[in-house]
C-alpha cells in the first residue's frame, strides 16, 4: 500500500465515499488527518485505523463504543488505555459469541424446516400426494415424504 493517499485514494481502498472518511474524522472515530495543501493525506497508520473501525463495523459494534475504543486509544500505552480497550473489546466478543450461538440455533432450525419441505415436496419440487380416504372429498389430500428407491 502507498505510504500516503489522497481521500479519494482511501475511499476508494477501503470502499467508504470520501463523505465518510470525512464524517468519521468529524465524530472522532478516526485520528485527525494530516494535510498537504489543504488536501487530506492519509498515511499507514490512518488507514491501518480505518481498517480496524471497518472490521468493528462489520462486527456490528455500535459506533459509540468504537469511538470510545479510539478515546482509549489516543491515551496510548497506558494502564487505563489499555485495560479499557481489553474490557469493551472483551465485551464485544462476548456479545458475537451469544449471537453466534443464536444464529447457530436458528440455522439449525432453519434446516430441520428444509429438510421437512424437501422431504414433502421432493428436491424438485414436485408434491407426492396421499390418496385421500373414503371420508375425505377433494383437496383433502396430504403431500406425503417421497421415498428414494434403492
Amino acid at each position: 500500500m502507498p505510504t500516503s493517499l489522497t481521500i479519494a485514494e482511501a475511499a476508494l481502498a477501503t470502499g467508504l465515499t470520501t463523505y465518510t472518511l470525512r464524517y468519521y474524522e468529524q465524530i472522532g472515530l478516526i485520528d485527525p488527518v494530516p494535510r498537504r495543501g489543504g488536501q487530506r493525506i492519509y498515511g499507514e497508520n490512518d488507514m491501518r485505523l480505518i481498517q480496524f473501525v471497518l472490521r468493528l463495523r462489520g462486527t456490528g459494534m455500535p459506533m459509540r463504543d468504537i469511538q470510545e475504543y479510539v478515546r482509549l486509544r489516543r491515551l496510548g500505552e497506558t494502564q487505563e488505555s489499555i485495560v479499557g480497550r481489553g474490557d469493551l473489546l472483551e465485551r464485544h466478543a462476548a456479545h458475537l459469541r451469544d449471537e453466534l450461538v443464536s444464529l447457530t440455533e436458528t440455522i439449525a432450525r432453519l434446516d430441520e424446516k428444509i429438510a421437512l419441505y424437501r422431504s414433502i415436496y421432493g428436491a424438485d419440487g414436485a408434491p407426492t400426494p396421499v390418496k385421500s380416504d373414503a371420508a375425505g372429498g377433494p383437496g383433502d389430500t396430504i403431500p406425503t415424504p417421497r421415498r428414494k428407491q434403492a
